[in-house]
Protein backbone atom coordinates (compact mmCIF):
# COMPACT_ATOMS: atom_id res chain seq x y z
CA UNK A 1 0.00 0.00 0.00
CA UNK A 2 1.24 3.61 -0.73
CA UNK A 3 -0.03 5.93 2.05
CA UNK A 4 -1.79 9.46 1.59
CA UNK A 5 -1.53 11.72 4.59
CA UNK A 6 -4.03 14.01 6.72
CA UNK A 7 -5.10 16.28 7.59
CA UNK A 8 -7.40 17.41 5.16
CA UNK A 9 -7.34 20.36 2.61
CA UNK A 10 -10.53 20.47 2.73
CA UNK A 11 -12.71 23.84 4.02
CA UNK A 12 -14.00 22.31 7.07
CA UNK A 13 -16.23 25.06 7.95
CA UNK A 14 -19.35 25.35 7.79
CA UNK A 15 -20.05 27.40 5.35
CA UNK A 16 -17.23 25.43 2.88
CA UNK A 17 -19.39 22.29 3.58
CA UNK A 18 -22.69 24.06 2.58
CA UNK A 19 -21.07 25.20 -0.32
CA UNK A 20 -20.57 21.49 -1.35
CA UNK A 21 -24.47 20.82 -0.77
CA UNK A 22 -23.85 18.41 1.12
CA UNK A 23 -27.36 17.07 2.96
CA UNK A 24 -25.42 16.83 6.72
CA UNK A 25 -24.88 20.76 6.14
CA UNK A 26 -27.83 21.83 4.28
CA UNK A 27 -30.58 19.74 6.18
CA UNK A 28 -31.01 22.41 8.97
CA UNK A 29 -30.31 25.81 7.86
CA UNK A 30 -27.78 27.76 9.91
CA UNK A 31 -27.54 25.11 12.37
CA UNK A 32 -24.28 23.51 13.43
CA UNK A 33 -24.59 20.09 11.30
CA UNK A 34 -23.99 16.98 14.15
CA UNK A 35 -27.30 14.77 12.90
CA UNK A 36 -25.85 12.20 10.42
CA UNK A 37 -22.94 9.67 11.27
CA UNK A 38 -20.65 11.58 8.63
CA UNK A 39 -17.27 13.08 9.18
CA UNK A 40 -16.04 15.83 7.64
CA UNK A 41 -12.52 15.47 6.94
CA UNK A 42 -13.75 13.58 3.07
CA UNK A 43 -10.99 10.52 2.01
CA UNK A 44 -7.01 11.04 0.72
CA UNK A 45 -5.78 13.09 -1.73
CA UNK A 46 -5.35 10.26 -3.89
CA UNK A 47 -9.48 9.44 -4.08
CA UNK A 48 -9.84 12.70 -5.51
CA UNK A 49 -6.79 12.50 -8.16
CA UNK A 50 -7.82 9.06 -9.46
CA UNK A 51 -11.97 10.41 -9.87
CA UNK A 52 -10.50 13.52 -11.36
CA UNK A 53 -8.62 10.98 -14.07
CA UNK A 54 -12.04 9.12 -14.60
CA UNK A 55 -13.96 12.43 -14.95
CA UNK A 56 -11.17 14.45 -17.14
CA UNK A 57 -11.00 11.05 -19.34
CA UNK A 58 -14.76 10.63 -19.58
CA UNK A 59 -15.05 6.98 -18.16
CA UNK A 60 -18.79 6.57 -17.42
CA UNK A 61 -19.30 3.82 -19.54
CA UNK A 62 -19.96 0.13 -18.54
CA UNK A 63 -16.97 -1.49 -16.17
CA UNK A 64 -15.13 -3.84 -14.55
CA UNK A 65 -13.59 -1.84 -11.90
CA UNK A 66 -15.79 -3.68 -9.18
CA UNK A 67 -14.26 -6.52 -9.52
CA UNK A 68 -11.05 -5.34 -7.98
CA UNK A 69 -13.41 -3.92 -5.04
CA UNK A 70 -13.06 -7.47 -3.43
CA UNK A 71 -9.26 -7.41 -3.41
CA UNK A 72 -8.61 -4.30 -2.18
CA UNK A 73 -11.03 -5.19 0.15
CA UNK A 74 -9.23 -8.05 0.82
CA UNK A 75 -5.75 -6.57 1.37
CA UNK A 76 -7.44 -3.87 3.43
CA UNK A 77 -8.31 -6.58 6.23
CA UNK A 78 -5.53 -8.09 5.88
CA UNK A 79 -3.23 -4.75 7.02
CA UNK A 80 -6.06 -3.62 9.33
CA UNK A 81 -7.58 -5.96 11.32
CA UNK A 82 -5.38 -9.09 10.44
CA UNK A 83 -8.23 -11.12 8.55
CA UNK A 84 -7.34 -12.23 5.13
CA UNK A 85 -11.04 -12.57 3.07
CA UNK A 86 -11.41 -14.55 0.45
CA UNK A 87 -12.43 -12.50 -2.53
CA UNK A 88 -14.29 -15.27 -4.62
CA UNK A 89 -15.97 -15.82 -1.89
CA UNK A 90 -17.61 -12.09 -1.38
CA UNK A 91 -20.10 -10.14 -3.28
CA UNK A 92 -20.33 -6.46 -4.13
CA UNK A 93 -23.47 -4.55 -3.16
CA UNK A 94 -24.29 -0.73 -3.53
CA UNK A 95 -24.45 0.02 0.22
CA UNK A 96 -24.31 -1.88 3.39
CA UNK A 97 -28.10 -2.08 3.50
CA UNK A 98 -28.61 -3.78 0.69
CA UNK A 99 -26.08 -6.16 1.67
CA UNK A 100 -28.42 -7.00 4.49
CA UNK A 101 -31.91 -7.19 2.64
CA UNK A 102 -30.22 -9.75 0.36
CA UNK A 103 -28.88 -11.68 3.51
CA UNK A 104 -32.60 -11.55 4.53
CA UNK A 105 -34.08 -12.95 1.49
CA UNK A 106 -30.97 -15.70 0.86
CA UNK A 107 -31.57 -17.14 4.32
CA UNK A 108 -34.93 -16.47 5.53
CA UNK A 109 -38.64 -16.76 4.76
CA UNK A 110 -41.83 -14.60 4.96
CA UNK A 111 -42.75 -14.02 8.73
CA UNK A 112 -39.26 -15.39 10.12
CA UNK A 113 -38.11 -13.11 12.40
CA UNK A 114 -35.18 -10.97 11.84
CA UNK A 115 -33.37 -9.96 15.33
CA UNK A 116 -31.87 -6.37 16.14
CA UNK A 117 -30.28 -5.09 19.50
CA UNK A 118 -31.56 -1.73 20.49
CA UNK A 119 -31.08 0.99 20.38
CA UNK A 120 -29.97 1.04 16.65
CA UNK A 121 -29.19 2.50 13.48
CA UNK A 122 -32.66 3.47 12.28
CA UNK A 123 -32.75 2.21 9.04
CA UNK A 124 -32.60 -1.37 10.85
CA UNK A 125 -36.08 -0.86 11.52
CA UNK A 126 -37.23 -0.83 8.05
CA UNK A 127 -35.83 -4.22 7.42
CA UNK A 128 -38.39 -6.13 8.77
CA UNK A 129 -41.74 -4.36 7.18
CA UNK A 130 -39.84 -4.32 3.86
CA UNK A 131 -39.11 -8.08 3.58
CA UNK A 132 -42.51 -9.77 5.23
CA UNK A 133 -40.08 -10.65 8.34
CA UNK A 134 -41.03 -10.24 11.76
CA UNK A 135 -38.51 -7.45 13.41
CA UNK A 136 -37.52 -8.55 16.85
CA UNK A 137 -35.39 -5.92 19.30
CA UNK A 138 -32.75 -7.14 21.68
CA UNK A 139 -32.69 -4.54 24.05
CA UNK A 140 -29.15 -3.38 25.22
CA UNK A 141 -28.50 -2.84 28.73
CA UNK A 142 -27.26 0.31 30.50
CA UNK A 143 -25.35 1.32 33.50
CA UNK A 144 -22.72 4.23 34.93
CA UNK A 145 -20.26 1.98 32.87
CA UNK A 146 -21.69 2.69 29.58
CA UNK A 147 -24.06 -0.02 26.98
CA UNK A 148 -23.61 -3.79 27.43
CA UNK A 149 -25.13 -6.87 25.15
CA UNK A 150 -27.37 -8.85 27.72
CA UNK A 151 -26.72 -12.25 26.54
CA UNK A 152 -28.94 -13.84 28.68
CA UNK A 153 -31.93 -11.64 27.48
CA UNK A 154 -30.53 -12.93 23.78
CA UNK A 155 -30.45 -16.81 25.00
CA UNK A 156 -34.43 -16.52 26.00
CA UNK A 157 -35.88 -14.48 23.17
CA UNK A 158 -34.19 -17.21 21.19
CA UNK A 159 -35.81 -20.23 23.47
CA UNK A 160 -39.25 -18.01 23.35
CA UNK A 161 -39.44 -17.51 19.45
CA UNK A 162 -38.34 -20.50 17.58
CA UNK A 163 -38.88 -18.51 14.22
CA UNK A 164 -35.81 -16.03 14.99
CA UNK A 165 -33.53 -17.07 12.00
CA UNK A 166 -31.18 -14.32 11.66
CA UNK A 167 -29.70 -11.54 13.81
CA UNK A 168 -28.69 -7.88 11.98
CA UNK A 169 -25.41 -6.86 14.28
CA UNK A 170 -24.09 -3.63 14.26
CA UNK A 171 -20.77 -4.18 15.10
CA UNK A 172 -18.91 -1.39 16.51
CA UNK A 173 -22.37 -0.79 17.60
CA UNK A 174 -23.85 2.87 16.48
CA UNK A 175 -25.02 4.48 18.24
CA UNK A 176 -23.23 3.50 21.45
CA UNK A 177 -19.84 3.27 20.22
CA UNK A 178 -19.68 -0.25 21.95
CA UNK A 179 -17.01 -2.38 20.92
CA UNK A 180 -17.56 -6.62 21.15
CA UNK A 181 -14.48 -7.92 22.84
CA UNK A 182 -13.39 -11.70 21.40
CA UNK A 183 -14.88 -13.72 24.24
CA UNK A 184 -18.19 -11.99 23.16
CA UNK A 185 -18.31 -12.50 19.97
CA UNK A 186 -17.04 -16.17 20.13
CA UNK A 187 -20.22 -16.19 22.76
CA UNK A 188 -22.42 -15.39 19.90
CA UNK A 189 -21.38 -17.60 17.40
CA UNK A 190 -22.07 -20.46 19.97
CA UNK A 191 -25.30 -19.19 20.41
CA UNK A 192 -25.92 -18.93 16.60
CA UNK A 193 -24.95 -22.68 15.79
CA UNK A 194 -27.11 -24.10 18.98
CA UNK A 195 -29.87 -22.19 17.75
CA UNK A 196 -29.58 -22.49 14.31
CA UNK A 197 -28.86 -18.67 13.96
CA UNK A 198 -27.69 -16.31 11.09
CA UNK A 199 -25.72 -13.42 11.74
CA UNK A 200 -24.95 -10.74 9.50
CA UNK A 201 -22.57 -8.64 10.49
CA UNK A 202 -22.32 -5.26 9.81
CA UNK A 203 -19.12 -3.71 10.37
CA UNK A 204 -19.06 -0.24 8.51
CA UNK A 205 -17.31 1.57 11.75
CA UNK A 206 -14.32 -1.18 11.86
CA UNK A 207 -11.80 1.07 11.17
CA UNK A 208 -12.80 3.64 13.68
CA UNK A 209 -12.08 1.97 16.17
CA UNK A 210 -10.47 3.85 19.48
CA UNK A 211 -7.77 3.69 21.68
CA UNK A 212 -7.55 0.59 24.03
CA UNK A 213 -10.26 -1.36 22.18
CA UNK A 214 -9.88 -3.31 19.24
CA UNK A 215 -11.86 -4.45 15.86
CA UNK A 216 -12.21 -7.98 16.02
CA UNK A 217 -14.16 -8.98 12.43
CA UNK A 218 -16.82 -11.58 13.74
CA UNK A 219 -15.42 -13.91 10.69
CA UNK A 220 -11.93 -14.20 12.60
CA UNK A 221 -14.17 -16.39 15.65
CA UNK A 222 -13.70 -19.99 15.26
CA UNK A 223 -17.17 -21.32 13.74
CA UNK A 224 -18.24 -17.84 12.31
CA UNK A 225 -18.09 -18.92 8.96
CA UNK A 226 -20.62 -21.25 8.93
CA UNK A 227 -23.36 -19.18 10.13
CA UNK A 228 -21.82 -15.07 9.25
CA UNK A 229 -22.02 -12.56 6.36
CA UNK A 230 -20.11 -9.70 6.81
CA UNK A 231 -21.70 -6.37 5.59
CA UNK A 232 -19.17 -3.37 5.13
CA UNK A 233 -18.33 -0.65 3.15
CA UNK A 234 -15.52 2.41 3.07
CA UNK A 235 -17.70 4.99 3.29
CA UNK A 236 -17.63 5.73 7.28
CA UNK A 237 -14.13 5.61 7.39
CA UNK A 238 -13.46 7.65 4.32
CA UNK A 239 -17.08 9.81 3.81
CA UNK A 240 -17.90 9.10 0.20
CA UNK A 241 -21.30 7.99 0.76
CA UNK A 242 -22.75 9.97 -1.77
CA UNK A 243 -20.77 7.17 -4.56
CA UNK A 244 -21.46 4.67 -2.95
CA UNK A 245 -19.63 0.92 -2.60
CA UNK A 246 -20.32 -1.89 -0.17
CA UNK A 247 -19.16 -5.87 -0.10
CA UNK A 248 -20.83 -8.57 1.69
CA UNK A 249 -18.34 -11.47 2.28
CA UNK A 250 -18.26 -14.97 3.38
CA UNK A 251 -15.87 -17.39 4.82
CA UNK A 252 -17.28 -20.80 3.71
CA UNK A 253 -18.76 -21.89 0.10
CA UNK A 254 -21.64 -22.84 1.68
CA UNK A 255 -22.78 -19.42 2.83
CA UNK A 256 -21.94 -17.90 -0.11
CA UNK A 257 -23.33 -20.22 -2.38
CA UNK A 258 -27.00 -19.56 -0.27
CA UNK A 259 -26.28 -15.50 -0.53
CA UNK A 260 -25.75 -16.06 -3.89
CA UNK A 261 -28.89 -17.19 -4.75
CA UNK A 262 -31.02 -13.61 -4.85
CA UNK A 263 -30.69 -12.98 -8.16
CA UNK A 264 -27.52 -10.52 -8.77
CA UNK A 265 -30.26 -8.39 -11.37
CA UNK A 266 -31.52 -7.13 -7.99
CA UNK A 267 -27.92 -6.20 -6.39
CA UNK A 268 -26.91 -3.87 -8.98
CA UNK A 269 -23.50 -3.43 -8.55
CA UNK A 270 -21.24 -0.10 -7.26
CA UNK A 271 -20.90 3.00 -10.09
CA UNK A 272 -17.29 3.16 -11.59
CA UNK A 273 -16.89 5.89 -9.08
CA UNK A 274 -17.86 4.41 -5.87
CA UNK A 275 -15.63 0.87 -7.01
CA UNK A 276 -12.54 3.08 -8.09
CA UNK A 277 -12.98 5.47 -4.69
CA UNK A 278 -13.45 2.47 -2.44
CA UNK A 279 -10.18 0.71 -4.16
CA UNK A 280 -8.45 3.66 -4.08
CA UNK A 281 -8.74 4.42 -0.33
CA UNK A 282 -8.17 1.16 0.63
CA UNK A 283 -5.18 0.65 -1.66
CA UNK A 284 -3.51 4.13 -0.19
CA UNK A 285 -5.27 4.90 2.87
CA UNK A 286 -3.29 3.27 5.65
CA UNK A 287 -1.54 6.46 7.30
CA UNK A 288 -3.87 8.88 6.24
CA UNK A 289 -6.81 7.25 8.49
CA UNK A 290 -4.50 6.88 11.09
CA UNK A 291 -3.97 10.61 11.67
CA UNK A 292 -7.79 11.01 10.92
CA UNK A 293 -8.11 8.55 13.80
CA UNK A 294 -5.74 10.82 16.37
CA UNK A 295 -8.43 13.78 15.29
CA UNK A 296 -11.04 11.94 15.73
CA UNK A 297 -9.75 10.20 19.41
CA UNK A 298 -8.58 14.17 20.26
CA UNK A 299 -12.37 14.90 19.54
CA UNK A 300 -14.13 12.69 21.53
CA UNK A 301 -11.82 13.49 24.45
CA UNK A 302 -12.75 17.34 23.79
CA UNK A 303 -16.30 16.76 24.30
CA UNK A 304 -15.88 14.27 26.70
CA UNK A 305 -13.84 16.54 28.83
CA UNK A 306 -15.83 19.54 27.79
CA UNK A 307 -19.13 18.79 28.83
CA UNK A 308 -18.42 17.26 32.10
CA UNK A 309 -16.79 20.26 33.11
CA UNK A 310 -18.87 22.44 31.71
CA UNK A 311 -22.73 20.55 31.14
CA UNK A 312 -22.48 17.49 33.83
CA UNK A 313 -26.22 17.46 33.58
CA UNK A 314 -26.05 16.04 29.92
CA UNK A 315 -23.93 12.35 30.48
CA UNK A 316 -21.73 10.79 28.41
CA UNK A 317 -19.98 7.38 27.81
CA UNK A 318 -16.63 8.24 26.33
CA UNK A 319 -17.65 5.94 23.05
CA UNK A 320 -15.24 3.08 22.01
CA UNK A 321 -15.60 3.67 18.17
CA UNK A 322 -16.85 5.38 15.69
CA UNK A 323 -17.54 9.66 15.81
CA UNK A 324 -20.54 10.02 17.27
CA UNK A 325 -21.49 10.50 20.72
CA UNK A 326 -24.74 9.09 22.86
CA UNK A 327 -25.90 11.64 24.63
CA UNK A 328 -28.11 11.11 27.58
CA UNK A 329 -30.48 14.69 27.92
CA UNK A 330 -32.56 13.10 30.25
CA UNK A 331 -31.93 15.61 33.43
CA UNK A 332 -33.12 18.44 31.23
CA UNK A 333 -36.37 16.77 30.61
CA UNK A 334 -36.28 17.71 26.93
CA UNK A 335 -39.31 15.73 25.61
CA UNK A 336 -40.16 12.99 23.12
CA UNK A 337 -37.93 15.33 20.31
CA UNK A 338 -34.39 16.48 22.18
CA UNK A 339 -32.96 17.13 18.56
CA UNK A 340 -35.29 19.46 17.77
CA UNK A 341 -35.69 20.96 21.55
CA UNK A 342 -31.43 21.17 20.94
CA UNK A 343 -31.69 22.80 17.97
CA UNK A 344 -33.82 25.25 18.96
CA UNK A 345 -31.70 26.59 21.81
CA UNK A 346 -28.26 26.02 20.80
CA UNK A 347 -28.08 25.58 16.95
CA UNK A 348 -26.64 22.68 17.12
CA UNK A 349 -28.09 19.81 15.11
CA UNK A 350 -28.08 16.22 16.67
CA UNK A 351 -30.84 13.12 15.83
CA UNK A 352 -33.17 12.15 18.22
CA UNK A 353 -32.66 9.13 20.33
CA UNK A 354 -35.87 7.66 20.11
CA UNK A 355 -34.99 7.08 16.12
CA UNK A 356 -32.62 4.64 17.42
CA UNK A 357 -35.86 2.50 19.50
CA UNK A 358 -37.31 3.20 22.78
CA UNK A 359 -34.36 2.96 24.96
CA UNK A 360 -33.42 6.27 22.83
CA UNK A 361 -35.74 8.26 25.32
CA UNK A 362 -34.22 11.37 26.32
CA UNK A 363 -30.90 10.94 24.38
CA UNK A 364 -29.43 12.70 21.50
CA UNK A 365 -26.71 11.29 19.04
CA UNK A 366 -24.23 13.21 18.14
CA UNK A 367 -21.32 13.52 15.39
CA UNK A 368 -18.02 14.84 16.79
CA UNK A 369 -16.61 13.96 13.09
CA UNK A 370 -15.67 17.94 12.30
CA UNK A 371 -12.96 20.11 13.14
CA UNK A 372 -11.77 20.44 16.63
CA UNK A 373 -12.97 24.51 15.93
CA UNK A 374 -16.28 23.54 14.59
CA UNK A 375 -16.71 21.11 17.69
CA UNK A 376 -15.65 23.82 20.41
CA UNK A 377 -17.90 26.19 18.40
CA UNK A 378 -20.84 23.42 19.09
CA UNK A 379 -20.07 22.75 22.77
CA UNK A 380 -19.64 27.20 23.20
CA UNK A 381 -23.64 27.28 21.97
CA UNK A 382 -24.80 24.27 23.90
CA UNK A 383 -23.03 26.07 27.27
CA UNK A 384 -24.29 29.25 25.94
CA UNK A 385 -28.18 28.19 25.00
CA UNK A 386 -29.04 25.30 27.65
CA UNK A 387 -30.48 26.25 30.66
CA UNK A 388 -28.34 26.21 34.03
CA UNK A 389 -29.59 22.76 36.25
Amino acid sequence: MTNETFPSALDLSPEGRRQMGLVKWNRYGDALAAWVAEHDFGAPPAVYSRLQELVNGGAFGYHYEFERVLDSFARWSEVRHKWTPNPELGINTVNVIQGIWACVEAFTEAEDGVLFSTPIYPPFFNVGPTTNRRPVEWSMSHDEDGWHYDFEKLENLLESDSGIRLMVLCHPHNPTGKVLTEEELSLLVDIAHRHNLIIVSDEIHGDLVHPRATHIPLLTIPGADDCTVTVTSGIKTFAFGGIRCAVAQTGSRKIFEQLSTVPSALLGGPNRMGAEAAITAWDTGETWVDQMKNTLDSNRHLLFDRLNKELPAIKMHLPQSTFVAWLDLSNYEPGERPATWMRGLTGVAGQNGLNFGSEGSGHLRLTFGTSPEVLNQMIDQMVEGLPAL
